[in-house]
């Protein structure tokens, strides 16, 4: 055994090339897994390492992980976020079963590809944004970062009478965006043209987070997909206003606000709409694009807090 720190003591055995972690104990909202254990890689997290933990909000695993076991974190019930390297290059069968907040994957990439990336999202079916950072090494500041929404699905079965079978059915797009890695890596084209679908079958907010990451971090985007953003956010300004009201992210309105797609009237009822929630930061960031963006054309209108 080994104590990391004060609250987790690990459990682990050798194995060829390091070490494998087989279990632990100790309540922690945060696992941040070691790299090293009594000076060896650990390389592997066995079966059911970190089943159930009911504390656990978030994971940091270490770049020497080749390996994820089975249902390693199994009934993580409260498990939010995940860190983990592109070294990992095998997760086993329901890693993050029944993980159903799991909504947050941060993956550093050192050779180019976000290999495990796929089988990372294989178990989890609600909407999940991954953060990609394309790095020369982990000593290194990040070359590319990309910033995806894996949007909801689920399966239902729907009786057919004639047939006398049940036929099952897939809501949202969730699932054809999980199938865009080819060669490794994500497939960033298939990943681009499947946002018209997620605009029709996805929720609103996954449909902006989708179109506000791809612009705000647009690697590999196409000058054509880039047009197809910039249109649906330009129809969509007061429910931006409104999630990044709710989620107090006025870094992302003050990003999008740079592209200038909202003309003059829109500005207004989103400065209205700031305003009656009292959002200071927010109003502040629309009056400076309304100033920049329509200096000179007419009398401007005076608000008041």
């Amino acid at each position: 055994m080994n104590t990391v720190d004060a609250e987790v003591l690990f459990r682990w055995e050798g194995v060829s090339g390091g070490v494998r972690i087989t279990g632990c104990t100790g309540d922690f909202s945060v696992l941040e897994v070691p790299g090293v254990i009594d000076g060896l890689p650990v390389v592997e997290i066995g079966n059911y390492a970190f089943r159930g933990k009911e504390m656990l909000r978030e994971v940091f695993l270490p770049e020497s992980l080749e390996r994820l076991g089975d249902h390693v974190f199994f009934n993580c019930l409260h498990l939010e976020k995940l860190t983990v390297y592109d070294t990992l290059n095998y997760v086993g069968d329901g890693a993050f079963k029944n993980c159903d907040h799991l909504t947050h994957m941060v993956m550093h990439v050192c050779r180019d590809r976000a290999s495990a990336l796929r089988r990372l999202l294989s178990d989890v079916m609600q909407d999940v944004r991954v953060d990609i950072f394309y790095e020369e090494d982990q000593h290194t500041e990040p070359v590319h970062h990309v910033r995806l929404m894996f949007p909801a699905f689920f399966f239902d079965y729907v009786e057919n009478y004639p047939a006398r079978i049940f036929e099952e059915v897939i809501y949202g797009a969730g699932q054809a965006y999980r199938q865009c890695f080819r060669g490794g890596d994500v497939d960033y084209d298939a990943y681009d043209r499947l946002f018209e679908r997620s605009g029709r079958e996805d929720h609103v907010n996954a449909v902006l987070e989708h179109a506000v990451g791809r612009l705000t971090c647009p690697y590999r985007l196409k000058e054509e997909r880039k047009i197809v953003y910039e249109n649906w956010l330009a129809g969509h300004g007061p429910e931006l206003l409104k999630k990044c009201m709710a989620a107090e992210l006025p870094e992302d309105l003050e990003q999008v606000l740079s592209l200038d797609l909202y003309d003059e009237e829109q500005t207004k009822q989103m400065i209205d709409k700031a305003l009656q929630e009292r959002k200071v930061e927010f109003v502040n960031l629309l009056m400076a694009y309304q100033g920049r963006r329509f200096a000179g054309k007419g009398k401007r209108r005076k608000y008041a807090l």
